[in-house]
């Protein structure tokens, strides 16, 4: 299950990346609600690592 999620967690790492550069690039931020946009999907980026770290601090937790 660790080598599906390491998988998960560096393509949502990747997709992150690639999205601050083209925020910070100015690259379809055509206007606020673009912006807006792109930021909230970063976040959602964000709380699904979050969630999986998680989720991985409580099986390590269980094993002990």
């Amino acid at each position: 299950m660790k080598d599906f999620l390491s998988e998960i967690i560096g393509r949502v790492k990747a997709e992150q990346k690639s999205l601050a550069e083209s925020v910070t690039a100015g690259i379809n931020v055509n206007s606020f609600e673009d912006y807006q946009r792109l930021v909230g999907r970063y976040e959602g980026f964000k709380i699904t690592l979050d969630i999986i770290n998680d989720i991985l601090t409580e099986d390590e937790e269980d094993e002990s």
